[in-house]
């Protein structure tokens, strides 16, 4: 609720700015400083119409962004951060093809943006590991975890994933996946996948369904011997 919330306030305020440029475009703030940078230019209702819908459409993805991410209990702050950024860049664009007009410290505040994006891409979907140690089986990198041998109830090694509905909170892009999962059942599970080839470990626990292998078939079969030896019978298909 508090997400739905936050996204809320963040559309309603392009929406706000949307009609103002409509009911009276020189309380705008960004067309102010167009008029003043070129005073003899004139406000043509391109642009104005073009701040119109820009705003009004940003405002409205990011309510519609909240509204789903909370009927679907998912974290869409990715695709936030996104519209922010593709909105950005169409306002720049408009600017310089309609009016001539271009900011430097626009521009350069968008690149930024971009680079803080990708870093951040790159940040989500980097390599972690999955080490077998005295207590527990812990996975490394992003939206990782800890697992203590004594939560886990039964473990199978299977070919084949389950149906996925969509991601909750975290990534399926690139390489593997790792995060939430809704299943297409209904049921929640979490991936901690480092490659894309079988075999998967299928593990049932006190916290639920945790699907996990490593980078490579070779490399989840070492992990299974290894877990095997820290959790004997409970590996049941072996």
């Amino acid at each position: 609720m508090a997400a739905l919330i936050v996204y809320t306030i963040f559309g309603l305020f392009p929406i706000y700015k949307a009609f103002q440029v409509r009911r009276d475009p020189m309380k705008s703030r960004n067309l102010r400083k167009m008029k003043a940078l070129q005073p003899d230019a004139e406000l043509t209702p391109g642009i104005q119409e073009f701040y119109f819908v820009n705003y009004l459409i940003t405002g409205i993805l990011w309510m519609l962004t909240g509204v789903i991410g909370w009927l679907l209990e998912m974290e869409l702050t990715y695709v936030m951060l996104a519209l922010a950024i593709i909105a950005g860049f169409a306002l720049f664009i408009a600017k310089w093809r309609i009016m001539g007009i271009a900011s430097k410290w626009h521009l350069v505040v968008l690149a930024l943006a971009v680079v803080l994006f990708v870093s951040y891409s790159l940040w989500m979907f980097r390599d972690g590991k999955v080490e077998v140690l005295p207590e527990t089986i812990c996975v490394e990198g992003d939206y990782g975890t800890e697992i203590h041998y004594q939560a886990i109830d039964s473990v199978l090694v299977v070919n084949a994933l389950p149906d996925i509905r969509y991601c909750k909170e975290g990534h399926g892009f690139v390489g593997g996946r790792k995060g939430e999962f809704r299943l297409k059942d209904g049921s929640d599970a979490k991936f901690y996948l480092l490659g894309k080839k079988a075999p998967y470990l299928k593990m049932y626990t006190n916290f639920g369904l945790i699907l996990v292998n490593r980078k490579t078939p070779e490399e989840t079969g070492q992990l299974i011997e290894e877990l095997k030896e820290k959790i004997g019978n409970k590996m049941v298909n072996l």
